[in-house]
């Protein structure tokens, strides 16, 4: 497997910091967002082996959420 081209600018990327200048990481799938308390509690109590997905048409709860919807 190839390296990520995006790794061959961390090099540029810290000498730029080194200098004192601010860099913005344009990378995807790293939200700079607060994750909830909520979601940390839910992982400490989580005791499955598996993590697998919802149905693809959602969770019983969300479907009867969106019937509320209209």
């Amino acid at each position: 497997m190839k390296t990520s081209p995006v790794r061959k600018l961390i090099p540029f990327a810290n000498m730029a910091i080194d200098r004192g200048m601010k860099v913005y990481y344009l990378n995807i799938g790293q939200p700079d967002i607060e994750i909830l308390r909520g979601y940390f509690e839910a992982i400490k109590g989580y005791d499955k082996k598996v993590l697998g997905y919802a149905a693809s048409q959602g969770t019983p709860e969300l479907i009867d959420k969106k019937k509320c919807w209209g």
